[in-house]
């Protein structure tokens, strides 16, 4: 049935090249000696880009990522954005898929198994305008589990290897997510089905995804069990973890970092071995942290803790991507809080494994908020001549160290404004001078 839809969906698309300058079909972008290689080019692929999300009502009393909702989504709009960013030297684009159900969601109903029809459409003319200027995509998602009973009562192969507890989640909340078979079947099979179906269907827009990114910003909460109650002893995977202790409670976290990745990983990569297959986490400093395992010690009231980069490199991921934003205060530098941030994700360790393990490490966010940027005594004007100068400052701190790419938040959307706390990029096109590493 899938197969038949993508063929039907994807006539009405082809004017979408015949209309731009559109380029031969796209080598895949894979990884060789820990970078990014484009097949097609034969050379390597520096991700350098934005991300493009629009947040908006799903259903009633619901809003969520909407980029490819019927409600919502905007074909000029992003026809226009893909030929900007090419025209502007950029190549990558990250964007957001829905976990919804409904008329907006990802699939029409909570029993279906099969991406919605009308959703599918927006994603292929995305793909397609991407194609046509040369931009690659990687998709992520929020996170929460797709809202597919089918993805989530599919079982996956060799699911004994991966250790879930079946009752986690209900009894851990998102925590749960990486606990439990059905959360982890429902994100894998929420990509490895319509990736099939693009494969056997689209065969030309299958090297347009980068990436197929898992989650955004995968973390774990501490105000949630099995965190909450800090029990000395907890079993998972064959090993006894004991939570009472913040090593122990970090080496469980790590454990089902690695088994969800995997798990993930391995029905994506069965559908396609060379697809690439990532999550993003945001610093332990981020929130208040020092880094793993120092939660007695950290000061803070952010209940979350980011999955390990390091432990999420161990896994069965291709890369790893990491979220960070300049900062700035009276009594710390542009470059001194990128440092805490790093130290934070144990950025000397994490870039030695990198290089040994072959791995790219990839900035997939990065911008600088209008609270670093405003002054008194007018506290609502935007300098954004002052956030161009602190972003090139970030950029040029960022340059030693081992990032195969990054993305900027934001491009904009029809929605952004002039008073949006990270300005648009397509409303403020002075900010591309700092990201771009040639100007």
């Amino acid at each position: 049935m899938i197969r038949r839809l993508f063929i039907a969906l994807l006539a009405p698309l082809a004017p979408i090249a015949a209309e731009t300058s559109s380029p031969a079909m796209l080598g895949r972008i894979v990884i060789r000696e820990g970078c990014f290689f484009d097949t097609g080019t034969g050379k390597t692929f520096h991700p350098l880009g934005v991300n493009y999300f629009r947040i908006a009502p799903i259903r009633e009393g619901k809003e969520g990522h909407s980029t490819f909702s019927p409600g919502s989504y905007d074909e000029e709009f992003v026809n226009l954005m893909m030929e900007t960013l090419a025209r502007d030297g950029f190549n990558t684009v990250r964007t957001f898929l829905s976990y919804h159900s409904g008329a907006n969601g990802i699939v029409a109903t909570s029993k279906s198994g099969e991406p919605s029809p009308a959703y599918l459409l927006n994603v292929i003319h995305f793909f397609r305008a991407a194609q046509a200027h040369g931009i690659r995509v990687i998709l992520t998602w929020d996170t929460w589990m797709p809202e597919s009973r089918a993805w989530a009562e599919m079982p996956l192969s060799n699911e004994s290897e991966y250790g879930w507890i079946p009752a986690a989640g209900h009894d851990f909340k998102t925590n749960g997510f990486r606990l439990s078979p059905e959360p982890s079947r429902a994100r894998a099979n929420a990509i490895s089905a319509p990736l099939q179906s693009l494969k056997t269907s689209a065969p030309d827009l299958v090297p347009v995804v980068l990436a197929w990114e898992l989650e955004n910003e995968v973390h774990f909460n501490l105000d949630q069990e099995p965190f909450l109650s800090r029990s000395t002893a907890f079993a998972f995977g064959g090993r006894t973890f004991d939570l009472g202790a913040d090593s122990g409670a970090q080496a469980l976290m790590d454990a089902t970092s690695i088994s969800w990745a995997n798990a993930c990983a391995d029905a994506i990569h069965a559908v396609d071995p060379e697809a690439l297959v990532s999550a993003s986490i945001f610093t332990f400093h981020a929130v208040g942290r020092q880094g793993p395992g120092t939660w007695s010690k950290d000061q803070t009231n952010d209940m979350r803790i980011p999955a390990r980069p390091l432990a999420l490199l161990e896994s069965r991921l291709d890369f790893v991507d990491i979220h960070i934003y300049a900062g700035q205060s009276e009594s710390e530098s542009i470059a001194q809080h990128l440092k805490r941030d790093l130290d934070s994700v144990e950025m000397s360790h994490l870039a030695r494994e990198a290089r040994r393990l072959g791995k790219p490490i990839l900035l997939g966010e990065s911008g600088v908020a209008a609270r670093h940027m405003r002054r008194g005594p007018d506290w609502q004007t935007i300098p954004h001549e002052t956030g161009v100068n602190l972003l090139r400052e970030f950029h040029q701190a960022l340059s030693p160290f081992s990032f195969a790419g990054v993305l900027h938040w934001h491009y904009g959307s029809p929605d952004s404004t002039a008073q949006d706390e990270h300005p648009a990029l397509h409303l403020f096109p002075q900010y591309a001078e700092a990201i771009r590493p040639d100007r």
